[in-house]
């Protein structure tokens, strides 16, 4: 009997020190991803973030942001829902680039921060006739991100508009409209579609000859912006994702596109407003389904009657710089001229 209770005793005993020695439970690290901002506007910015679990509950949900040219970030914390949480950010200042991450603390007080995001917030420029368009910087150019849709110059100079009639050599400042480039009418905002002598502002020597200055030039865009060069373009296109797929980068929603579904992470929202054609229909071309930028850079031969415009199609994730005769219609976008000039 005695000796049943002695191994009674020890298997207790060897119990209890198994027990004493089970290894702890290995930590687990949880996981951030922070995500590209979205809707961001003049002066705020959607803030999302998504992560998983390690091994310790998760205490503390935030964001840090800081001007890109600051040393201290700001901080602020949010409430999870599943596997994400997100924020939306005050008070940031206009044409303005932001660094950005996410991170979470854990219940053992660990600190796990997400990959650095960059972003950059608008800015907004009024036209004479009292338009507003949203503006945003990428890297040290400033862009309009809307069309175009002035009908004076900056010196208050009217433009005549018209819904057609134009032909090969009209060489006078014309802007085209049609339901889809009328302002009262747009949805969404297509802008109206000028011949190249509005584009540049150009006379009919300076139209008929290629005669422009080299420096920026002005043009119908506002004072302190111009009509960009096609190197500008090339720089944009390049800064935007480079020239493998740009149209997805750079193109909205509204197109009318059954491939490369368009996602505007570059938020430069090409609108497909098509182009106007003098030829012998004298019509509207191509609105859902392409979009057409003049620029100042001029085609010289044979004759210095044609300048060159950015070109974007459906379906199609290239764009093509293309020289067409001055009086067609294309959209316009400006760019703030840079001080280094």
């Amino acid at each position: 009997m005695k000796t049943n209770q002695f191994y009674l005793f020890i298997s207790i005993v060897l119990l209890f020190a198994s027990a004493c020695n089970k290894p702890e439970k290995e930590y687990v690290a949880p996981k951030i991803w922070t995500k590209q901002p979205i809707e961001v506007a003049i002066t705020t910015a959607s803030l999302i973030a998504t992560f998983t679990k390690g091994s310790e509950e998760i205490t503390v949900f935030g964001f840090e942001w800081k001007e890109t040219t600051e040393a201290d970030w700001k901080t602020s914390n949010a409430q999870a829902s599943g596997g994400s949480y997100s924020i939306t950010i005050t008070h940031l200042k206009e044409e303005t680039e932001y660094a950005l991450r996410a991170f979470i603390i854990d219940a053992s007080n660990n600190r796990v921060v997400g990959e650095e995001k960059y972003f950059s917030t608008n800015g907004m420029l009024t036209d004479i006739d009292g338009n507003t368009y949203l503006t945003l910087r990428y890297g040290r150019r400033v862009w309009m991100i809307e069309n175009l849709r002035v009908t004076h110059f900056a010196d208050g100079t009217p433009i005549e508009g018209r819904a057609g009639g134009a032909n090969r050599f009209s060489d006078g400042p014309v802007y085209f409209h049609s339901a889809f480039h009328t302002p009262h009418l747009r949805n969404p905002n297509f802008g109206f579609l000028y011949n190249w002598a509005a584009a540049a502002k150009a006379n009919d020597c300076e139209t008929r000859l290629g005669m422009l200055p080299f420096s920026h030039h002005q043009g119908i865009c506002p004072d302190g912006w111009h009509l960009p060069t096609t190197s500008e373009w090339m720089e944009l296109i390049i800064h935007c994702g480079g020239f493998e797929n740009p149209g997805a980068a750079m193109k909205t929603s509204t197109w009318a596109e059954s491939i490369n579904t368009t996602s505007n992470p570059s938020r430069f929202s090409i609108e497909p407003a098509g182009w106007y054609y003098y030829d012998v229909d004298r019509g509207f071309r191509g609105v859902f389904s392409s979009a057409r930028f003049w620029t100042r850079t001029q085609d010289r031969e044979p004759y210095g009657d044609a300048a060159y415009g950015i070109v974007l199609v459906s379906n199609d994730p290239s764009i093509y710089s293309l020289a067409m005769f001055k009086p067609a219609g294309y959209s316009v976008r400006c760019v703030k001229d840079h001080h280094d000039w």
